[in-house]
């Protein structure tokens, strides 16, 4: 067992106890560590004068961030008070006013001036794409026939045979060597299904701290806060998004199966990414990104058919919700002859 896996199990053993968060306990078993080890920090030096710099965030905490200073290949923690308008895999202009090291660990503080996305900066290895055979969907699956609106459409898509690929593991959160049974994204998941957000969004921070390219942890953290902000969740989606597309040539115009289970994460967020962007109200964007995952997977696992139509007709996201609730209302309520007594 890693060293990094004991730690989370001390920690989980003191929530345990204390019922604390997972976010406190961790805070208490670093302190109480240090106490042990005789370990102190080194005194922050103040700058002579403010250091202005772009770092690639890493990971979000509630009081800091995990950076990497462009052009350095060093770690730094970087706490500031305005920290919660970064996300993973965002470029950010830290101001920085102090330096200090702890245990060895580079940490700093001051501001974070802004915060924008661009993946190419981020000096990632792109992920590699595995196949490429041709496949001909209208011979291998069951096409879509009028009078589903989606039966046009369909046929254009899958006019030609394509070559359809699978993106690799780490997409998903598979990372090379490790148990295959041990896959955070999906551990964070059933966390989250048993309402345990915050250790969900740790264990997710923790995973992208260790590769920005497991677009799965993206999308989860997009699915966090999509219900209470949209704003919020569409830089999740986005980041994951474009990490995901280094890894497409320029014009690429290959199958990326819903079924190939490493496809899904970039699915997912380019989906995610839609959603929010019809929620703005912003209809011509959110039809054009439908129109990218249908054309990706025309077999539509995901129902994004239904979104386009709703965006091309700029529905919005309210009266799209009002919609459903009557139709489900009208399923619920009785039939005059239920309520005629014989």
């Amino acid at each position: 067992m890693t060293a990094h896996r004991d730690l989370k199990n001390i920690i989980r053993d003191r929530q345990r106890k204390t019922g604390e968060s997972y976010t406190a306990a961790r805070r208490h078993v670093l302190q109480a560590q240090a106490e042990l080890l005789g370990v102190a920090a080194e005194p922050a030096a103040p700058m002579a004068s403010p250091q202005r710099c772009e770092a690639a965030i890493l990971k979000v905490n509630d009081r800091s961030v995990r950076a990497r200073i462009l052009g350095e290949s060093e770690q730094l923690t970087f706490r500031a008070g305005d920290m919660w308008t970064a996300v993973p895999g965002q470029i950010a202009t830290l101001i920085i006013k102090k330096r200090w090291t702890w245990r060895g660990d580079a940490y700093a503080s001051g501001n974070i001036e802004s915060a924008y996305i661009d993946a190419a900066k981020l000096g990632l290895v792109p992920l590699p794409l595995h196949g490429g055979e041709l496949d001909d969907l209208r011979r291998s699956t069951e096409p879509y026939r009028r009078p589903d609106p989606y039966a046009q459409l369909w046929r254009k898509l899958t006019s030609r045979p394509r070559p359809s690929y699978e993106m690799d593991p780490i997409a998903w959160g598979a990372f090379p060597g490790a148990d295959p049974e041990d896959n955070p994204t999906c551990d964070a998941a059933e966390l989250a299904e048993t309402g345990d957000i915050d250790v969900a969004r740790e264990l997710l921070m923790e995973t992208l701290a260790r590769d920005l390219r497991c677009i799965d942890a993206h999308a989860h953290l997009g699915n966090h806060v999509f219900q209470h902000s949209p704003e919020r969740a569409i830089l999740h989606y986005e980041v994951g998004m474009r990490i995901a597309e280094l890894s497409l040539p320029p014009g690429f115009d290959g199958f990326l199966a819903w079924g190939p289970i490493y496809n899904r994460p970039y699915l997912r967020c380019l989906h995610g990414y839609g959603l929010c962007l019809w929620r703005l109200r912003r209809f011509s964007e959110a039809a054009k990104v439908f129109e990218r995952i249908l054309s990706l997977n025309p077999n539509d696992n995901q129902g994004v058919r239904f979104c386009l139509d709703d965006a091309q007709h700029e529905l919005s996201w309210e009266d799209m919700h009002d919609r459903e609730e009557r139709a489900h209302a009208n399923l619920r309520a009785p039939r005059q002859d239920d309520l005629e007594i014989n």
